[in-house]
């Protein structure tokens, strides 16, 4: 049983082909960079979370920080779309930062 019913648990993070997606606020690192970085290894890039996005990356920040903003909207949407048999995966920074070094 997943402990956090949002987050994936110790996911496996493939690059290579998949459609990333970032919200809220990265401990240290501009999304522009975290972009850059997918896009450089073979994947796209949306700002917007789809039936097409594999991964929605959150920061660290993110979910403390913007409570009555977009990033909780994105969220939710992100949570319907997964109800509605999407495979998207939503992702902890620290967990998207551990493939960064790898």
């Amino acid at each position: 049983m997943n402990p956090d019913p949002v987050f994936t648990t110790n996911p496996e993070i493939s690059l290579d082909g998949k459609s990333f997606c970032f919200a809220g606020k990265f401990d240290g690192h501009e999304r522009g960079d975290l972009e850059r970085y997918v896009k450089s290894k073979g994947s796209t890039f949306s700002a917007n979370v789809s039936t097409e996005t594999d991964y929605l990356v959150i920061g660290s920040q993110g979910i403390r920080c913007c409570s009555f903003s977009c990033c909780v909207r994105v969220v939710e949407k992100a949570i319907d779309l997964r109800k509605s048999g999407a495979a998207l995966q939503l992702i902890k920074e620290s967990d998207f930062l551990d493939i960064m070094v790898t």
